[in-house]
């Protein structure tokens, strides 16, 4: 499969949750590759974009410092393979005339290239899979898939359930609580959860949910209404639904896919529409809201500050 030479157009940050995506642009095409990185690889890239002085190595310039020592040379690096959501990448280095590929993440990929000026080259068949197109107002048309991350913290612990909702996902949470004792409701259910996210503003959710042409007044009208039939959509049990557990389950997994430590209310709300029953999935494929369209507000909305320019 032919390799695509790249460009690094930028690096994102969202203004909400400040999750950094790398943008890679076709150096002789318009498809773009977004990257979803962690807050310190971007930083990591971004200083060297920017020109900054540090005054003692970082580590990716202590190891371009150990292959010059061993009299080897980066030729240029790539984005190799997209497995389960997973971008892979390689170094590629040249010692003794022979060549040699070192695997890697692509975040450690690109902040080698940028600092030797690296080429920077992307498989065809990855590009076929994850790249997408933007229009003039830098939007995307097409949707990639995110890069899968470790939420793991460095001690290799698993975070908990709780542990891992920002604070303003938790007020979404028990904002949901008050919308179900508000109605008189001895259940929780994904409609108080919805109620919740249209209410609590501004969230990066309820600005996707407005972008996407929702009118809160009325919506909350509409779904009050819907909750009272809930019979025939979620189990009205005491306690948290069933449809809500997995909405939580799915909105960590979001979490994860995003690559971010911390569930956020726009997780949340992927983990409502995720579901393949319920009232709020049901209630928002009825308006046309799916994940791919929330996926696409995302990038729109990761992508309207960004810093630094490519080296």
């Amino acid at each position: 499969m032919a390799e695509i030479e790249m460009v690094i157009d930028g690096i994102r940050v969202s203004l909400m949750n400040y999750q950094r995506v790398v943008i890679l642009k076709e150096k002789e095409g318009e498809r773009y590759l977004p990257c979803w990185i962690g807050p310190a690889e971007a930083d990591a890239i971004a200083v060297k974009m920017q020109g900054v002085h540090v005054p003692r190595p970082l580590t990716h310039d202590f190891c371009l410092d150990i292959v010059h020592a061993l009299k080897g040379a980066v030729k240029h690096v790539k984005i190799s393979e997209l497995k389960n959501d997973t971008f892979y990448a390689k170094v590629v280095l040249e010692s003794g005339g022979k060549p040699t590929e070192i695997d890697c993440r692509p975040s450690d990929a690109l902040a080698i290239a940028v600092r030797i000026n690296a080429p920077i080259f992307a498989n065809e068949k990855v590009l076929d899979i994850a790249g997408v197109f933007m229009d003039e107002e830098g939007k995307a048309t097409e949707l990639p898939s995110p890069k899968i991350t470790a939420t793991k913290d460095e001690t290799g612990r698993e975070p908990s359930q709780l542990e891992m909702f920002s604070e303003s996902a938790q007020d979404i949470l028990n904002l949901a609580e008050k919308e179900a004792n508000r109605l008189n409701h001895s259940f929780i259910g994904t409609g108080h959860l919805l109620l919740a996210l249209v209410k609590k503003i501004p969230t990066t959710a309820s600005q996707i949910l407005i972008d996407l042409g929702i009118k809160p007044a009325k919506v909350q009208l509409e779904i009050e209404a819907s909750i009272n039939k809930l019979s025939n959509v979620e189990t009205a049990e005491a306690g948290l639904s069933p449809a809500l557990k997995k909405a939580i389950a799915l909105s960590i997994v979001e979490t994860k896919n995003l690559g971010s430590r911390e569930v956020q209310p726009e997780h949340i709300l992927l983990g409502l529409v995720r579901q393949d029953k319920g009232l709020a999935a049901n209630f928002l494929r009825d308006l046309g809201i799916n994940t791919e369209r929330i996926y696409i507000e995302l990038i729109r909305l990761y992508t309207q500050f960004s810093y630094g320019n490519p080296a």
